[in-house]
């Protein structure tokens, strides 16, 4: 998801009771991204909610399609809560536990939530085909969820998470975004009321037709203006009942008709000139079987196909999976197939997002091998656009122009390649060549905006600056949010007016400083990097390394490295694009540059690079805390040599005594390590200061006060200490609590104070709100 410019426009209609959502994502990127868009509105819960979801929607699954679940009515065990009895889990009253279902399929295009009592609610509307997502999520009505509501919630109760997903109907669930692509969409959201359940709905109106209690119950809610709107029922095609409105925005209007034993039921509504404005037929339940759960991936040397392989490594590497390595498929694919293009691009792909330029270079190569064997004409061009971007990032322009120039004949790749064959013309100082170049890839690709700000400047460069302005402006209509036109105009106009937008639209963030450093680089602009770096005066600490690696001035030079250590102490962002890999490669005199750049190589598995920045990091700063601490975690975590973690942690700890996370991190291998809890109890105490700044490093205070007899100590922090719950970290301090409720029983009963023990029994049945947590339903049996 890295790299990734995202927009989101709101807007407002006099004439309509909705807000709409216009989302746009463009990847930046010359490689692949995948993203994940789920919305998120928070809508009452309690008793009377109840999830509207429509009525096609027969089953949902748990997050990653893991379980699976019939609905409304759970007739199995889901989120291990038996509903056998058959449950309505449509309503928050039904729901124990916390509780995530989405829907496996629908064809219809809202999902939406209602309070009964309040006789209201919120409608999603979007296109299932690009908005398939539809989820509840509730912390589930037990005393665990009320925590929750309180820790989340001011003063208004239990809340539910309607959540609409986009390009995705599961959590995980990414979508690709190609390189320099971008996907637009459109969500709206809108309050109804009275209708209930409603069956359809759209921009303009909901419908409402069930059956209930030998009834027909008729509702429309009218989202848009309906002027003279006609409605019409009808039962096996046979005309049941007809009408003509006119409702408001925000009004409804209901209708209760004799049932009558009438076939299959049909809802029409139509304009005065017959046009159709919404519909739905009665939705008839079937006995089909559940979707069958997810299952976990054989493991890489269990598979001897390459295409099954290749697609595995996809599936992880667009999921993030937190235990799977997609890298380690398309190896055993190589080696099944050295040349197996699809494979080798893939892999070097990783490679190349991991800045290992080698590895990028030798699966590209091999990829083309196979493609080249019979024709150098292939249809896809991303081995040739990957061997392009390896060799300009290794240096050699002349060998990325040439690749580049052979992956425009591929429809694939033509835009990248156009664009970064303009980049390269730009760089050469061939204005003209530049222009020309960016104006193919825009015909190819209208929406990137790095191309955008290239065009800009080759039209200034040019000598065309009215031209130039009249473009950025004519863009920005359209991309009001686009850093490199608000820089491109900056650098144009010099103007105050550019200047404060420039300043405003990025906000100053390290990480736009960083995305216009890299473009401007990129395109030959290496004096305006310069500029805009001082203009926004980031301050962060890539920025300053940023600024570091550009000044000419040795005294400067080290001023700015300091600032960035500074202020990495205070605004904490680790390096994430190649652009900023590059730069801190540029600064090998630097122990903090060297440190985020370890940091970068671990994060992509490099670890032997990285613990060489961190060793290098402590040559020239023996005591830079941070740099002790990972090496402690990579020594155990990736060489199990207990020993030196230990004594890294130790280190960092001693050097940074005020820090908690140093601390924590130190007392969990300790633990790990099964030393005494006398020796870790002493630690922790003699820092009890510190401990008490993390709520996860107090609870491993209260179990070592529990597991040695300081029952008292421990009741003094469970009494006063209000606690903030984690996930992951449930039960931890609610657990303590019953532990030291329970041990302190056990000491009155040996005194014979009874009463005192009953007391600390009856505590135990319920947990205060100071610990930010509650008992759940599987803890209760």
């Amino acid at each position: 998801m890295r790299g990734l410019q995202v927009m989101a426009g709101f807007t407002l209609y006099p004439d309509r009771a909705l807000i709409e959502i216009t989302g746009k994502i463009f990847n930046g990127n010359a490689t692949p991204r995948h993203f994940l868009w789920w919305a998120n509105p928070a809508v009452k819960g309690g008793d009377a909610h109840q999830s509207v979801f429509p009525p096609d929607v027969t089953a949902v699954f748990d997050h990653g399609k893991r379980d699976v679940s019939a609905f409304p009515i759970a007739t199995g065990t889901y989120y291990k809560v038996d509903y056998s009895a058959g449950v309505d889990i449509s309503r928050y009253k039904n729901v124990p536990v916390p509780t995530s279902y989405m829907a496996e399929k629908s064809d219809y295009d809202f999902v939406g939530a209602y309070h009964h009592d309040e006789r209201g609610g919120l409608l999603h509307v979007a296109d299932h085909h690009v908005s398939p997502g539809k989820k509840q999520w509730s912390w589930g009505y037990g005393d665990f969820g009320q925590a929750w509501d309180r820790n989340l919630t001011d003063e208004n109760g239990p809340y539910i998470e309607l959540m609409t997903g986009v390009f995705t109907d599961n959590q995980p669930d990414f979508t690709w975004l190609a390189p320099y692509e971008e996907k637009v969409f459109v969500q709206n959201f809108l309050p109804y009321s009275e209708l209930g359940m409603v069956q359809n709905a759209n921009t303009q109106l909901a419908l409402k037709l069930v059956r209930e209690s030998g009834q027909l119950l008729l509702g429309v809610y009218a989202i848009a203006p309906l002027n003279h709107i006609v409605v019409e029922v009808s039962a096996d095609h046979q005309p049941l009942y007809e009408t003509q409105l006119t409702l408001k925005p925000g009004e409804s209007w209901q209708q209760t008709l004799p049932e009558n034993g009438v076939g299959r039921l049909t809802l029409k509504v139509k304009t005065a000139e017959n046009q159709p404005l919404l519909d739905y037929q009665e939705h008839i339940t079937q006995q089909t079987p559940l979707p069958e759960p997810a299952i976990a991936p054989a493991l890489p040397e269990a598979i001897h196909n390459g295409d099954e392989l290749y697609f595995i490594g996809q599936h992880l590497e667009q999921y993030n999976h937190a235990s799977r390595y997609a890298g380690d498929y398309y190896r055993r694919a190589v080696e099944l197939d050295p040349q197996d293009y699809r494979n080798n691009v893939a892999l070097g792909t990783l490679a190349f997002n991991s800045a290992d330029w080698a590895l990028a270079e030798q699966c590209a190569r091999a990829a083309l091998q196979r493609a080249h064997r019979l024709n150098k004409n292939p249809r896809d061009g991303e081995a040739s656009m990957l061997l392009a971007s390896v060799l300009e990032r290794m240096g050699d322009d002349a060998g990325a122009w040439d690749h580049y120039y052979k992956a425009s004949w591929s429809g694939n790749c033509r835009d990248a390649a156009w664009w970064s064959l303009a980049r390269q013309a730009m760089k050469r100082g061939d204005v003209a060549d530049a222009l020309e170049k960016v104006n193919t890839s825009l015909r190819f690709n209208a929406s990137n905006p790095l191309a955008m700000g290239l065009k800009a400047l080759a039209l200034a460069n040019s000598g065309q600056k009215k031209a130039a302005l009249e473009f950025i402006f004519a863009s920005l209509e359209q991309y009001p949010l686009s850093y490199p036109l608000h820089c491109a105009r900056w650098m144009i106009e010099r103007s105050d007016d550019a200047r404060e937008t420039l300043l405003r639209i990025t906000g100053r963030r390290g990480v736009n400083a960083s995305l216009l450093a890299g473009w401007l680089l990129s395109i030959g602009q290496t004096s305006a990097v310069k500029e805009v770096l001082a203009v926004l005066d980031s301050q962060e600490a890539l920025p300053m390394l940023w600024r570091a690696s550009l000044s000419d001035d040795a005294n400067e030079r080290q001023q700015f490295i300091a600032a960035a250590e500074h202020c990495h102490a205070h605004n904490v962002r680790f390096p994430n694009s190649l652009d900023e890999v590059q730069m801190l490669q540029s600064l090998g005199d630097s122990a903090f540059a060297r440190y985020l750049l370890g940091c970068f190589w671990y994060s992509k598995r490099r670890y032997d690079e990285a613990v060489s920045c961190w060793r290098e990091t402590l040559e020239k700063s023996p005591d830079y805390a941070p740099a002790h601490r990972l090496l402690g975690v990579y020594s155990w975590n990736k060489q199990q040599d207990a020993t030196q973690a230990l004594a890294y942690l130790q280190r960092a700890v001693a050097l940074e005594p005020d820090n908690a996370r140093f601390l924590f991190e130190l007392d969990f291998l300790q633990k790990l390590l099964a030393r005494p809890v006398h020796e870790r109890l002493t630690t922790l105490v003699e820092r009890k200061a510190v401990v008490l700044k993390r709520d996860d490093l107090t609870a491993e205070l209260l179990s070592l006060w529990n597991a040695s007899g300081h029952y008292a100590d421990a009741a003094a922090i469970l009494d006063t200490r209000v606690f903030h719950p984690w996930e992951g970290g449930e039960g931890k301090i609610t657990g303590q609590y019953l532990l030291n409720q329970l041990h302190r029983a056990l000491q009155f009963i040996e005194r014979g104070a009874f009463k005192q023990a009953t007391d600390c029994l009856k505590a135990a049945l319920r947990y205060p709100d100071n610990l930010g947590g509650g008992a759940t339903a599987w803890a209760n049996g």
